[in-house]
């Protein structure tokens, strides 16, 4: 009998831990997807990192391209054909290989989004789980997993932003070597406008934006468990 509690306990905690990682790649993912179709922050980045003097593109321009990409990535159209304005004459902005490149971004986004909805999917089982073997208690459950989640969630954005701190070029030269191991992500940044329109600094901000998001989650997550737990508590005083 002790053996049959036993697994169940280790079954439940493999569960609980599941939902808990589920969590924290919901919450990273979709911060991913928010600032992939943002085009409020394409402007303020290209402002930021002063896209617009040193490509000789207007930023009108720039949200045009913007705009096409983004259109890109959410559409089924191959191959990616970004018209620019360069000195009042329309032309193809991206070469060849510049499209190569950004069709393997698009398929790392379709696996991103895929991540994002199976660990949605996840989570609505587990929770459905928890609701069914614990009625009413499954809520205590679903708070460690909520706190689990996001002290995961908030671990590994705190590594990757110190590690971006230090040595930024070093932690987007290592993504590009995981996430494109063709090696098809090299170019020069004085003719290729892939680099020139979304350079280092770019992608730089969007780490720090997508890492500021996570960790407020996470705090305003930690926020509502300490909460639930109060309230709990308070009630069980009354009873």
């Amino acid at each position: 009998m002790m053996r049959g509690q036993s697994d169940v306990r280790g079954r439940w905690r493999v569960i609980s831990w599941l939902a808990a990682i589920a969590l924290a790649l919901l919450i990273v993912t979709t911060n991913v997807r928010i600032t992939a179709n943002s085009a409020w922050l394409y402007e303020r980045l290209f402002e930021h990192n002063e896209v617009p003097l040193r490509t000789g593109i207007s930023m009108p321009d720039l949200r045009d391209i913007g705009l096409q990409i983004r259109h890109y990535f959410e559409g089924g159209t191959e191959p990616l054909e970004v018209i620019a304005t360069l000195n009042g004459v329309e032309v193809s902005l991206f070469n060849e290989d510049e499209v190569a490149h950004m069709a393997d971004v698009k398929e790392l986004f379709v696996r991103t989004y895929l991540v994002q909805a199976l660990s949605a999917l996840l989570l609505v089982m587990t929770g459905t789980i928890a609701y069914a073997k614990f009625r009413r208690g499954a809520l205590g459950h679903v708070a460690s997993w909520v706190e689990q989640g996001a002290i995961i969630a908030s671990g590994v954005i705190i590594v990757i932003g110190v590690a971006s701190v230090v040595a930024f070029k070093q932690v987007f030269l290592l993504f590009h070597y995981i996430g494109f191991p063709q090696g098809n992500f090299t170019f020069n940044s004085r003719i290729d406008y892939l680099v020139r329109v979304f350079p280092n600094g770019f992608w730089e901000d969007i780490t720090f934006a997508i890492g500021g998001m996570t960790l407020i989650e996470a705090g305003l997550l930690f926020g509502l468990v300490w909460l639930l737990r109060h309230r709990v508590t308070k009630k069980n005083r009354i009873t």
